[in-house]
């Protein structure tokens, strides 16, 4: 694989709605790459990887890490590593994730279902968040918490439960009929509503004026309860 052939090199990365990300590439594989920025692993699936261009010159003195990241293509027998495992192997552990096109959300994954993942955020409470958008992951450091908050202030203000889980995105929102939710953060005012129904591609969420509106559940990243 080409990126394989840029092992320790120093990378500037474009991804999906121009953000830029700068490290040095430590693992891939088909469906992943793992760069060091000079403080943290960050893990970026490749499908949202618009270029990449090698930084020659190391013009921001990335350095490389002193130690392997938590999952690499030896955590599963060296396997090939999937965005999937890495999902599962983060689970329970503090990370810090980048879907929508403005705003990381921090918290940890409590379940990796078949196209979809639940994360408990101390802000959002429990989101239901849509794998093929996931931009990034990055663990947090071992004892690091979200927002400076000891192991109890988190628990005490995620929402962190045993509820019935379905097996995919849409039929996980389906569940949600007549709950009021706020979809992919709540961007636009559209996006804040009731669930009506959710039939075939489509979600319709009404309104606080009781009217609806139609997405398209393909271009929905994120759901949360009210």
């Amino acid at each position: 694989m080409l990126l394989q052939n840029l092992n320790k090199e120093i990378v500037g990365i474009e991804l999906s709605g121009g953000k830029i990300l700068k490290g040095s590439v430590i693992d891939s594989s088909s469906d992943i790459i793992v760069i060091y920025n000079g403080n943290m692993f960050v893990y970026l699936p490749i499908d949202h990887i618009q270029s990449l261009e090698i930084d020659y010159d190391n013009e921001d003195d990335v350095q490389q890490p002193s130690e392997r990241p938590a999952f690499d293509s030896q955590v599963s027998s060296n396997k090939d590593l999937t965005l999937t495992n890495i999902l599962s192997h983060a689970k329970g552990i503090y990370v810090e994730i980048f879907v929508t096109k403005n705003q990381a959300l921090h918290g940890v994954i409590t379940s990796v279902r078949n196209d979809y993942f639940v994360f408990e955020s101390p802000i959002y409470k429990t989101m239901f968040i849509s794998t093929k958008h996931l931009k990034w992951l990055i663990p947090y450091s071992k004892d690091q918490f979200p927002y400076g908050l000891s192991e109890n202030e988190f628990l005490s203000l995620s929402s962190i439960n045993n509820q019935s889980l379905n097996d995919t995105f849409k039929s996980q929102i389906d569940q949600l009929r007549n709950q009021l939710v706020v979809l992919n953060l709540g961007k636009e005012f559209s996006h804040i509503g009731r669930v009506i129904t959710v039939t075939g591609q489509i979600i319709e969420i009404q309104n606080g004026k009781s009217n609806s509106t139609y997405f398209n559940l393909s271009h929905i990243q994120t759901v949360h309860q009210v």
